[in-house]
């Protein structure tokens, strides 16, 4: 299975660091033989069957019957829990082969985790309550820390500190009503380098909101505090809310007074319900007709409201996917094991996911995760400023920019621009150290994208190069940690980039053998989508509709002889073994493998370009044939899907149908190409393996309409002016 490949894998590296080998072939077995004396031919063939012979049709079926085997499994009285979860992991194992095999597109991998997860699930649920009816036979004395869900040093921590993390274990300080500061702690297990960034931006925005809402205006909020362990919050807020004037409404003047003006039961009982005498009440400024009463409320104190509602502002974080792992049944993108509130010097009490706050946080991972107490709000960023941590993000990001800049130029060369991996790498270090690393001048025969998806994809390294943008044999890594022993932590990355770099030129050699032409069969065994065929049917779509559409686009015949040959080999590449480890590369192996197969540099630039732009802010096509080979591309997705009801809904859009309609309009507006949009909607209509109704191609163009839409609102045209020329000349 996938973790048991990752986990094989990093051993494997870790023995080579031990022993200082540049391969784990040449890694000593047993002292008389090397591990490719024994593994090395076992490789060889498992690559042979993985990625060449494997039959697709077999391996599916396969996978159906081993599912059905642990669905039956299951479905034994009592469950047989061992044999399904042997076949949950056969079916990961069969998986992984129609992976390696080119054969799994979107719909299917989603479809195929989807069915191994619920599997998964299914075996879990049986396995305990089969332990359950053992009545737990292991637990013993650990039973406490299982149950709870922690470790043996979290529990360990949790006894040895918990006096220090209430607030009755130190005497109250004297109140004030000037602003005190307050600080809450969110300590989690490591999170992905994605929800950091998503939970800073939810917080900076809810978190002056949930303080407002609270009558407790805040002074100088701090935002952008957050590393992979912890999410943190600080502001300047009053130490209790204002006090405030209220006025109540009661009952109507005519039931609040009898004919003599006396007041009635009604009005004694309102009145007595707002704790003032029946003198009191005046007709209500909102609508003399009634009764009312103004008073004064006396704000409460910040430390009961916050105590009351921090719960609420921690539940208010939403994630893409979340996890449970405790009794209480709470969701959060990683575990919660800490929560530091205080208000001043006090802990803010409350409880959420089976964990109280505190004034106890941890230390850096490197150097052992050491119980930090936190004196006072005031003190939170300077303890963890002595411990080494750097909460902000944005000073970790300044920091990182600046040090990886020097360590390059001792290199001689720089650090591409590439705010992506630097907003990574920011998410995914407390304490951040850059080093700089070497690899063998021979890997920079490889392609340069190669080389620089390799690094980033699988270690996150910056690449290095020289004035002229060409690749140096050097990168730059950033340590979570100081520059303790940082000459072995470089040697251990140069290690692991070594081994990757191999099987990326194991990879690139093999993909080379074959010209791209000859990869085209395999499309064949790749599904796009169930009702729409396979890959090399939609391939097949995109070249028969390239003529009309290179006549509507008044391109010359050189153009549709180029746009003709690139839309044939435009998606060849999705099967080399290459793009199905690094599907990021889709287009630029497919340019680069045309180039070393003969092609003609337009046919393979145009190959490139009709994937352009993949995402905000990239490039735009440039050659007429990169541009008509993208629309075909484009169009055949938007009618296809629509048509068999995969139109995206809400949020939800996992065909990327919004950036593919986005990158019609793009492309269109930016060349000021003038292009009937039904035409070529209808174009691509006719050559489905479905029916496409009139409606479906309406709903195209509204639906690529929109994007305009909002591609126009963004550029800072008025609403009803867009409205207005798109209701005219949204066709074209």
């Amino acid at each position: 299975d996938p973790v048991s490949v990752e986990l094989t894998y990093g051993l494997e590296r870790i023995v080579m660091f031990l022993q200082d080998k540049h391969s784990v072939w040449d890694v000593d077995y047993d002292g008389a033989l090397t591990y490719g004396d024994v593994f090395l031919r076992s490789e060889i063939e498992h690559n042979i069957y993985n990625y060449e012979l494997g039959d697709v049709d077999r391996l599916r079926r396969m996978y159906d019957l081993y599912e059905a085997e642990a669905k039956s499994a299951l479905a034994h009285q009592p469950p047989l829990v061992i044999p399904a979860h042997d076949y949950v992991l056969k079916c990961s194992h069969t998986f992984n082969l129609l992976d390696a095999r080119g054969a799994i597109g979107v719909t299917e991998r989603a479809g195929y985790f989807a069915r191994m997860r619920e599997l998964a699930r299914q075996v879990a649920t049986a396995y305990v309550e089969q332990r359950q009816a053992m009545e737990y036979p292991w637990l013993g004395e650990l039973e406490w820390r299982v149950r709870v869900g922690v470790g043996a040093k979290e529990s360990r921590r949790a006894s040895e500190s918990a006096s220090r993390r209430g607030g009755a274990a130190r005497p109250i300080s004297q109140r004030t009503d000037r602003p005190t500061t307050f600080v809450l702690e969110i300590g989690t297990e490591e999170l992905p380098a994605g929800d950091l960034s998503d939970a800073l931006a939810q917080l900076k925005e809810a978190f002056p909101k949930f303080l407002k809402e609270l009558k407790l205006d805040p002074l100088d909020v701090r935002d952008s505090l957050g590393t992979p362990r912890r999410l943190a919050l600080m502001a300047s807020i009053p130490t209790r809310q204002p006090d405030e004037e209220v006025e109540a409404r009661g009952p109507a003047m005519k039931v609040a007074y009898d004919a003599e003006g006396k007041p009635t039961k009604a009005a004694e009982g309102f009145a007595r319900g707002q704790g003032v005498p029946v003198s009191a009440l005046k007709p209500y400024s909102g609508d003399d007709r009634y009764v009312g009463v103004k008073k004064k409320v006396a704000g409460r104190p910040a430390m009961d409201v916050l105590s009351e509602n921090l719960p609420s502002l921690v539940a208010s974080l939403k994630f893409g996917k979340t996890m449970r792992w405790n009794a209480t049944n709470v969701t959060f993108s990683r575990p919660i094991r800490r929560l530091v509130a205080l208000l001043g010097d006090q802990v803010v009490s409350f409880e959420y996911a089976g964990v109280r706050s505190g004034r106890v946080t941890y230390g850096a991972r490197p150097a052992g995760s050491p119980d930090l107490e936190i004196e006072s709000a005031d003190d939170y960023l300077a303890t963890l400023q002595r411990a080494h941590i750097v909460a902000s993000a944005d000073e970790r990001r300044a920091t990182i920019r600046q040090q990886i800049g020097a360590v390059a130029r001792k290199a001689g060369g720089s650090i591409p621009d590439d705010p992506g991996l630097l907003e990574e790498v920011t998410n995914l270090v407390e304490q951040p150290t850059a080093l700089l690393g070497t690899f063998e001048e021979k890997y920079l025969s490889l392609p340069k994208d190669v080389l620089i998806t390799v690094m980033k994809k699988h270690q996150r390294y910056f690449p290095v190069v020289d004035a002229r943008g060409r690749m140096l044999p050097h990168f730059v890594a950033v340590r979570n940690g100081d520059a303790t022993h940082l000459d072995v932590v470089t040697h251990g990355n140069e290690g692991v980039l070594r081994a990757r770099y191999a099987d990326a030129d194991y990879f690139y050699k093999h993909d080379t053998q074959k010209k791209l032409e000859a990869y085209l069969p395999r499309l064949g065994t790749l599904t796009f989508q169930a009702r729409l065929g396979s890959m090399l049917d939609r391939a097949k779509r995109i070249e028969a509709i390239i003529p009309e559409l290179v006549a509507m686009l008044g391109l010359s015949g050189g153009d549709l002889k180029v746009a003709q040959r690139a839309a044939h080999l435009c998606k060849a590449d999705l099967v080399t073994q290459m793009v199905i480890e690094f599907t990021s590369l889709q287009g630029i192996m497919g340019r680069e493998y045309a180039r070393t197969s003969g092609e003609s540099s337009a046919v393979a630039e145009a190959i490139f370009e009709h994937y352009l732009p993949r995402f905000a802010g990239d490039r735009l096509p440039q050659s007429k044939a990169g541009i008509a080979v993208g629309l075909a591309d484009r169009l055949d997705s938007l009618v296809g899907l629509f048509a068999i009801g995969l139109a995206p809904t809400g949020s939800t859009d996992p065909w990327a149908l919004r950036r593919a309609a986005l990158g019609v309009v793009q492309v269109l507006v930016d060349r000021q190409i003038s292009f009937s949009l039904r035409r070529g909607l209808e174009l691509a209509a006719r050559v489905q393996p479905v029916e496409v109704k009139d409606r479906v191609i309406d709903d195209v163009i509204g639906f690529i309409a929109g994007r305009q839409r909002v591609l126009l609102l963004d550029q800072g045209y008025r609403y009803d002016a867009v409205d207005a020329v798109l209701a005219a000349r949204a066709d074209d």
